[in-house]
């Protein structure tokens, strides 16, 4: 898709479309001014009927598809003109069609090469292609996809990646990672599993082992046996008995007796790792710049890989993943696993996202109820009296005052919740740095400025030593 991208962009940067109509418009010009040459032959000059056609025809210059319909009702007086005018009238359709797309997307081409009509026509043909070969990709339908169409955009080892890629696929659905249910390739329970080992993997192979093992507390409560330790028993220990050696204890207590008695300092039971029950919500940003420099891909393998860890390691745990731009929405682990970020949404609420968050996480009766907050942006929307508000900064580089007073506001009440925010910034911009700063000011949180690459290490080991603190 990143090569998709760069054909794209390479198409953008080479041509103008400035003149692209230009042609069409002057043999119009040349058609009405034919005709208007016949009519003032044929008519004596200061005729009604001179006069009439006159005006109508004046009216259309410079309009060029509005033009070519308005004259297919007219009957025309010179035979050349209305020739040209149906050789004109043939290709109407792509001219509707390309005035729509220079109008659209006229601006985004800002190369030096100026193209004619034919060559907007055949641009028009890539960029649609391109189009149709992102949504195959991302739907996972390989098999519609051409690998001679791809040549002009792929270099050899592209084309024999998409040739892999192809035969990939039939690999995974005979793993059971993938089916395919209609006309859509989907990710299968065994396959969104996979992918968050796969993510976690990832990122703790750089990373010491010790941290990846579970994280005891001193605190006393529910936990989980080990079955290779022992001890003797102690008041408030679960009663996780282990006969065998209890037994043992009793037997060689009561050596040469009559009988077995087993007393109160006989039982041993099995140790038992103790670990705090954390409620995590993590806010993941949507918003289109997240498409930058790796910043969403690297974001989601982290939420795919802390969802992971969780279900594997602290399964007592509990884990909301958010998803906000403009807006924000709860995400299951299937639909992080599938997501993107949000391309026509380039706002966002931060305010939205921590209000969802603190909703999720007033049910828990955990005391260790945290927000993660991965994000690339100060907010610019949020609700007040029930409306979505949007707001850009007031210069560059400076807050969006509104936004940001709305969300500091939603800040303090997730704090008076007992709720810690910890922000991970992808950006190093002076106006988010002021107003995390600020949140973390009035909540007492942690903050981070990492880069994509990093990312993963910073949030998973900190989630890890939370799990050792006493509470």
């Amino acid at each position: 898709r990143s090569r998709i991208s760069s054909f794209r962009q390479s198409l953008y940067d080479s041509a103008s479309l400035k003149n692209s109509l230009s042609d069409l418009r002057d043999e119009l010009a040349e058609i009405i001014e034919k005709e208007l040459e016949t009519l003032r032959e044929k008519f004596p000059e200061g005729s009604e009927e001179l006069r009439r056609r006159e005006e109508f025809l004046k009216s259309l210059e410079g309009r060029l598809s509005l033009a070519l319909e308005a004259l297919s009702d007219y009957d025309f007086a010179d035979s050349e003109a209305r020739m040209r005018y149906e050789s004109l009238a043939e290709v109407l359709e792509n001219i509707k069609k390309a005035e729509r797309f220079v109008k659209r997307y006229g601006e985004r081409f800002t190369g030096e090469n100026e193209v004619d009509f034919e060559e907007l026509l055949d641009i028009m043909e890539q960029l649609d292609n391109l189009e149709r070969m992102e949504k195959l990709l991302s739907s996972g339908s390989l098999d519609d996809i051409d690998p001679e169409e791809m040549k002009d955009m792929l270099n050899p080892d592209g084309v024999n990646s998409l040739m892999l890629l192809k035969g990939l696929k039939s690999e995974l659905e005979k793993s059971g990672l993938i089916a395919t249910r209609g006309e859509r390739t989907e990710l299968t329970p065994k396959g969104i599993r996979k992918l968050g080992e796969t993510a976690l993997s990832d990122i703790f192979s750089s990373l010491d082992r010790k941290k990846l093992s579970e994280h005891e507390t001193g605190q006393r409560g529910t936990g989980s046996a080990r079955p290779e330790e022992t001890k003797q028993y102690e008041f408030g220990d679960p009663f996780n008995l282990d006969i065998v050696n209890t037994l043992k204890k009793s037997l060689a207590r009561e050596s040469g007796g009559s009988g077995l008695r087993i007393e109160p300092g006989d039982f041993e039971v099995y140790d038992t790792e103790y670990h705090t029950h954390a409620a995590t919500a993590l806010l993941l940003d949507l918003s289109w710049s997240m498409s930058f420099q790796g910043r969403f891909p690297a974001a989601k393998r982290v939420a795919l890989a802390l969802d992971h860890l969780i279900r594997t390691t602290y399964p007592r745990d509990e884990l909301y993943i958010i998803g906000f731009s403009t807006g924000a929405r709860r995400l299951t682990t299937p639909e992080l696993a599938v997501t993107a970020w949000d391309s026509n949404d380039p706002f966002t609420n931060i305010q939205e996202a921590l209000s969802a968050a603190a909703k999720l996480l007033s049910r828990q009766r955990s005391s260790n109820r945290q927000i993660i907050l991965i994000t690339d942006g100060q907010p610019t929307a949020y609700y007040m009296d029930g409306y979505l508000q949007v707001e850009l900064p007031m210069f560059f580089g400076g807050l969006s005052p509104r936004a940001t007073f709305e969300t500091l506001k939603e800040v303090k009440r997730v704090t008076s919740m007992g709720i810690k925010i910890n922000t991970f910034m992808l950006d190093d911009s002076a106006s988010l740095r002021r107003f995390v700063e600020e949140m973390t000011r009035i909540n007492k949180g942690r903050a981070f400025f990492t880069t994509p690459s990093q990312l993963g290490k910073y949030l998973l080991v900190d989630y890890l030593k939370r799990k050792k603190k006493v509470l």
